[in-house]
């Protein structure tokens, strides 16, 4: 399977890590489900790019908002609320593509956390930004009366993110790296082989 810069891994691995990066994030969102707008599923989404890159990140969004969606303990399957949680979910996987290092797959070194935290902050904001668009389409409000109603939640969402993307991502990419190290490692080095024959 490919990887962040096209190179191949080995599919039962690419398999494995993604299910394993899916569960992740299932159980994130499931696992504090009780504080409103207060998720970890965005973070391992992030991690997921920052890491492994885009691709595996888009296939674990994909499957974790079928099933999050498919059973949502706030409430049934909506398909426009569901549709802009994917598009939102997908940004973050973009800005987690293009924050990761290439090569180094989510060095902890690339960003400090307070970098990190300004980075939670802006991918929270245009994805709560994105998410009201489709409570409004749901509910035949405004968008701008959505946004007005929904602040309070998306204030909450912010500064959780801001605070976990600072504290939370550092950490998880870390234990990432030590877990698969092997697999990165190989990775890396053919990348560095290919890089020193250009």
């Amino acid at each position: 399977m490919r990887t962040r810069k096209g190179l191949s891994m080995d599919g039962s691995r690419w398999i494995a890590i993604t299910s394993i990066m899916t569960a992740l994030a299932i159980v994130g969102n499931y696992s504090v489900v009780f504080i409103p707008n207060v998720e970890l599923g965005t973070i391992v989404l992030f991690v997921t790019a920052y890491v492994f890159g885009p691709v595996m990140a888009l296939w674990s969004t994909l499957i974790t908002s079928i099933i999050f969606g498919a059973i949502n303990p706030w409430g049934g399957f909506i398909p426009q609320i569901w549709a802009s949680q994917v598009i939102g979910w997908i940004y973050v996987v973009l800005a987690g593509s293009i924050s990761g290092k290439p090569g180094r797959y989510g060095n902890v070194d690339v960003f400090s956390s307070r970098e990190l935290g300004v980075i939670g902050l802006v991918v929270t904001v245009v994805f709560d930004l994105v998410t009201n668009v489709g409570y409004s389409l749901t509910f035949g409000v405004p968008y701008s009366i959505a946004l007005i109603a929904g602040f309070p939640f998306m204030a909450v969402h912010v500064v959780s993110n801001v605070i976990l993307f600072a504290s939370v991502v550092p950490r998880l990419q870390k234990i990432i790296r030590e877990q698969f190290y092997s697999v990165l490692a190989n990775t890396e080095n053919i990348e560095l082989s290919l890089e020193g024959e250009e």
